[in-house]
């Protein structure tokens, strides 16, 4: 087991004195039923220890391998790229990690994308990164991992609000209030951020059609909760999220509508009965973007997408059983979306009109069962799904005739999916414990990868609704060393096979006509979505905590991943290459101080390895290094200042390069100040 500095980590193995368990704390969580985990690398990262104001995004970007599909974070980064990543398995825009909040799925219905600046890391109770393919509950989307978040549990009532201000003109609000009642709970909070933002294009490359990234967002969410018997509770939450985004050009938009509900009933196990857990959910979202194109000398900028109306909904069900050692399940869910866009602008405004898009859902049935020896654990589980995609349509018309340009008849697709793990947890020594694990996991491609075509700038990439789902089998074996009450050591080595990953994968180079994607201008590529055979991926993962008695803890992280395509027949000449932002290294270090009272501060450095940001490894990205300062100071038992900066020195950070040298910069240099109170 892996955990933060200062994180609150069960204690891997029992202790016999005061001495030996004053390295962990006890993690106070909501009740819940948890999966068999054996053998599983799991890290653990505690939100009120990280930088203030962050965004959740933001912070797990200390674990090396976790983080959006390109270098920008949220703040900065087109909501369709904020995808999450994991373990150097190839970056994807959709992401191959299942996030959850409370056990509902968080990943957008149409893109599989994740709208960070929709949660509240200050609302959060418990983060858990559950590295390596991870069937079972909810197991179809959790290709390379899974992100378990649990909210912050009511056990007394409070008032919460936070405050700060920070360069570009950023501005952030939010409060809360908890009330806990003997046999409930029930808790409203809300949030506000805008930000007059940065010039996303270098100023020796920006013209007078650049403009700053500016974003506004807004939240609201009510939890409620009460016992309906003892070991059984009944919560329910609603969620409303709004974003209106820049992306660094007047014409280039978006804009979020987002409503989110869910209820669970849980009944513990108690006295030889088994418990069980219900879940159900219903996400809507309506997105509306916009992409703009510029001249050579990006002083003059036109619409060439206008993606007006693509609104998508999701619901779903868990129902679970679990009693001793065993475990059964199933959940399922139901996903739709679409396209409404408007297209060809070729100078003198738009002429063709598409609406693509269509439905799919996935059925799965799971068993996990545990067994605890005297000095280990070993764990199995085994699914089987059904999945469906179909509605699949694809249809083009003039706008000034409503002529029929193009019709698709996408046919519907179904198959079966197994999947499964075996795990194991074994103590050689009271200082030494090893793991190992083994699985297959899998995703089936998001309605935005089947069927939405985009474009930014001159580079146009093609939807296919042709692709299957992708399949991971990885292996892996680690040791959690512990000598000392006060210092752990993790060690992981895995190997993953990824087959039929969906990439970006270039078809050709403009100027030209492409029966595929229409005319690419020079300059620009047209690229399609495509299953690539197969990727490997060989990695090391290490860590190293130390906590002093003085209050000062050390945490350096990093990762190995040595990523190719090893097998690809449609393009044989990519076999070698590295997947597209993908880095070799990376990694971590935060020195902490913390005297138990009043100041809690921070440094933190962090290293991303190059990258390519195209399928032929042809855009290299240099390496970078960032470092970030922040701290807490407590005022009053109830009032704190707060403080943050990011980029300490200003480091040029680039997510994209296209084919012409234009450089996207991301995360410049960021400082802010808040209070943050609490009664």
């Amino acid at each position: 087991m892996t955990c933060a500095p200062a994180a609150l980590c069960a204690s891997p193995r029992s202790a016999t004195d005061e001495t030996a368990t004053s390295f962990d704390d006890v993690i106070v969580t909501a009740p819940r039923l948890k999966s068999a985990d054996s053998g599983q690398a799991v890290t653990r990262v505690d939100v009120a220890a990280g930088a203030p104001m962050a965004r959740l995004d933001q912070l797990l970007g200390a674990v090396p391998g976790v983080g959006l599909y390109r270098r920008a974070d949220s703040l900065s980064a087109h909501p369709t790229t904020q995808g999450l990543t994991m373990r150097g398995i190839g970056a994807n825009a959709a992401g191959r990690v299942l996030v959850t909040l409370d056990g509902v799925p968080l990943n957008d219905p149409f893109g599989g994308w994740v709208y960070w600046s929709a949660i509240d890391p200050r609302a959060l109770g418990e983060v858990t990164v559950m590295k390596g393919g991870s069937p079972g509950a909810y197991g179809a989307e959790a290709l390379a991992g899974s992100l378990d978040l649990r909210s912050r549990p009511i056990t007394e009532s409070a008032v919460r609000a936070a405050g700060s201000y920070g360069n570009f003109g950023s501005v952030s609000a939010s409060a809360s209030a908890d009330v806990a009642l003997d046999d409930g709970f029930f808790a409203l909070a809300g949030g506000h951020f805008r930000t007059d933002g940065f010039y996303i294009v270098p100023a020796d490359q920006r013209g007078s059609a650049d403009v700053k990234a500016a974003s506004d967002m807004n939240r609201v969410s009510f939890r409620g909760g009460m016992t309906l018997s003892d070991g059984s509770q009944l919560e329910g939450t609603v969620r409303w999220f709004r974003e209106n985004r820049t992306n660094g050009l007047v014409l280039s938009v978006n804009h979020t509508d987002a409503v989110d509900a869910s209820v669970r009933l849980l009944h513990e196990e108690e006295d030889g009965a088994p418990g069980y857990e219900l879940v159900a959910y219903w996400r809507s979202r309506s997105f509306q973007n916009s992409f703009a194109a510029v001249d050579d000398a990006r002083n003059d900028e036109r619409l060439v997408l206008d993606q007006y109306h693509m609104p998508a909904h999701g619901a779903g069900f868990l129902a679970r059983l679990k009693k001793g050692a065993l475990e059964v399940g199933i959940d399922a869910r139901k996903l739709s979306g679409e396209t409404n866009e408007h297209f060809r602008n070729l100078g003198a405004g738009f002429t063709r009109n598409r609406h693509a898009g269509g439905d799919q859902w996935t059925v799965g049935g799971y068993m996990e069962a545990k067994a605890d020896y005297d000095r280990g654990s070993l764990s199995a589980t085994l699914r089987l799904d059904r999945w469906r995609s179909y509605n699949g349509v694809r249809l083009e018309t003039d706008l000034a005739s409503s002529a029929v340009t193009r019709s698709d008849d996408v046919p519907a697709r179904a198959g079966w999916q197994a999947s499964g793990r075996v795990g194991a947890d074994y103590e050689l020594s009271d200082d030494l414990d090893l793991r190992a694990a083994a699985y297959k996991s899998w995703r089936l491609p998001t309605i935005n990868e089947y069927y939405r075509p985009f474009r930014v700038g001159n580079d146009i990439t093609e939807a296919n609704p042709n692709l299957v789902p992708e399949k991971l089998y990885g292996v892996e074996a680690g040791l959690d060393y512990q000598p000392l009450y006060n210092f752990r050591l993790g060690l992981t080595y895995y190997r993953n096979w990824l087959k039929d990953g969906v990439g970006n994968v270039t078809v050709g180079y403009g100027p030209g006509f492409f029966p595929l994607g229409g005319y690419v201008p020079a300059g620009g590529v047209l690229r399609q979505r495509s299953n690539i055979d197969e990727s490997v991926t060989d990695g090391v993962e290490a860590e190293a905590d130390v906590r002093l008695d003085s209050g000062w803890s050390f945490l350096g992280r990093y990762l190995y991943a040595r990523a190719r395509i090893t097998r690809f027949a449609a393009m044989p000449e990519l076999v070698g290459n590295q997947p597209v932002q993908t880095p070799r290294h990376s990694g971590s270090l935060t020195v902490r101080y913390d005297d138990g009272h009043r100041w809690q501060v921070a440094a933190e450095g962090r290293y991303l390895g190059a990258v390519y940001d195209d399928d032929q490894n042809t855009r290299r990205i240099g390496s970078v290094f960032t470092l970030a300062a922040f701290g807490t100071l407590r005022i009053t038992e109830s009032l704190s200042l707060t403080a943050s900066a990011e980029n300490l020195l200003d480091t040029r950070v680039v997510s994209a390069l296209s084919a012409t040298g234009l450089e996207t910069v991301a995360m410049p240099r960021s400082v802010r100040v808040g209070l943050r109170a609490e009664l």
